[in-house]
């Protein structure tokens, strides 16, 4: 047996080290609900009147998201009590359960060992956006968690093809959890799209059809009545959040944001040279250039902060420089993911992976009253199960990991101190 590492040794170290440190800090909370903590809570005692109803699905309010939400806090209530830090506990163990199924998934498609498939499954911890969709009683984590459940039973009713039976169990519970998935989030309808992508170059294979239907139907089966409910992929009280369409730029900045958190987990993912590096400066010039003459664009993350702390000059060089050099990063991304995922064509499990994270990135674009690093978070199971193999075990790999959980740690903590 392969030996490991001191590099590799040390970022399961880091990873542990980070999972459990988050789970000390979430335990020592106990802050009353915050941000957006208190907009969920409020529709319990809706869901414990009617239900998993049609009454209940029309009636939430101030929640954008469906009912997975109610449905995980629902049996729980009597430990919990609705209140901090049990209440922010639940994301917790969902997270770990996370972090489980990427290592089962990728001990699996990979063959490798627990240690070699634990490193890239705990380097969810070194990305910043999954911090605080963690840490607090937020949406985001809940569909993240049934959604690699439903990888996970996919990946085994792949594996079943030949033994019917198994085949059909796992796939139905597959859809189940897709289906739950989209209860929680509706941008994890892309995952329907997605598993299209199961039959790239199978499509001779009989019973990969069966699976790729029968999974595809089941989510439907489950989401598309709550849709026709809501007359639409939002409870009837929050349209507001799709109303104006498509916003762009959201979509620009979650590809931004996804180039960034591959940098920490696959920088490998990028192709770079001197010309590339050329190539970048002439179009982050050309946009800036553009933004300055005729866009005038300066809805940047962090522009409130840095209102708050910097000179007039300094706020408008920022919200001048900024948004060309996130729009280049996007641009830049973009392009090395889809050469990347040509090269990927031969693995058709990668495929799925890859698509369902570059399209929930996309989907940011649809969600138009404002944009935020928890929606980047959604995607980032997947980018970590389709990069896999586009990085090294190293000591530099370490400080990124240090780098990433240490920006996530801030990131978390600034709810906390700014309430």
């Amino acid at each position: 047996m392969k030996r490991y590492s001191s590099a590799s040794t040390l970022l399961l170290i880091m990873g542990a080290g980070s999972l459990l440190l988050i789970s000390a800090l979430t335990m020592w909370h106990h802050q009353p609900p915050l941000y957006d903590e208190p907009l969920f809570i409020s529709n319990m005692p809706l869901f414990n009147r009617y239900g998993l109803s049609a009454t209940f699905l029309r009636e939430m309010d101030n929640q954008a998201p469906g009912p997975l939400y109610e449905l995980m806090h629902y049996p729980l209530q009597a430990i919990t009590h609705m209140q901090p830090p049990g209440l922010r506990m639940v994301n917790i163990v969902l997270l770990w359960c996370i972090i489980l199924f990427l290592a089962i998934i990728l001990k699996r498609q990979y063959n490798l060992g627990w240690e070699q498939a634990l490193v890239p499954a705990l380097s969810m911890m070194a990305l910043p956006v999954v911090w605080p969709v963690a840490g607090m009683a937020l949406t985001e984590i809940p569909p993240m968690c049934c959604a690699m459940l439903s990888v996970l039973l996919l990946q085994r009713a792949l594996a079943c093809e030949g033994r019917s039976w198994f085949l059909l169990l796992f796939t139905l519970l597959a859809g189940v959890a897709l289906g739950l998935a989209i209860w929680g989030r509706s941008p994890f309808l892309v995952m329907v799209p997605a598993a299209g992508l199961l039959l790239w170059q199978q499509a001779q294979r009989r019973q990969r059809w069966i699976i790729v239907c029968l999974y595809v139907s089941v989510g439907l089966a489950m989401s598309v009545p709550v849709f026709l409910i809501w007359h639409g992929l939002m409870p009837p009280k929050q349209a507001l959040v799709t109303a104006e369409g498509f916003k762009i730029w959201h979509g620009i900045l979650a590809f931004a944001y996804g180039g960034l958190l591959t940098l920490i987990i696959a920088p490998r993912w990028f192709y770079f040279n001197r010309r590339i590096a050329w190539l970048l400066v002439a179009t982050m010039l050309i946009l800036t250039l553009l933004n300055i003459t005729l866009l005038h664009y300066t809805d940047t993350p962090m522009t409130a902060v840095v209102k708050r702390i910097g000179s007039n000059v300094f706020v408008h060089i920022f919200s001048s420089l900024v948004p060309p050099l996130l729009a280049t990063a996007a641009l830049y991304f973009g392009v090395c993911s889809l050469l990347r995922t040509w090269e990927e064509r031969h693995q058709p499990f990668t495929l799925f992976m890859l698509a369902s994270g570059f399209l929930l990135l996309l989907s940011c674009a649809k969600i138009t009253h404002l944009f935020s690093s928890r929606y980047v978070a959604q995607a980032t199971p997947f980018l970590v199960l389709g990069m896999m193999g586009f990085d090294k075990i190293s000591y530099g790999k370490c400080v990124r990991f240090a780098i990433g959980a240490g920006l996530g740690l801030v990131s978390l903590e600034s709810y906390f101190s700014f309430h």
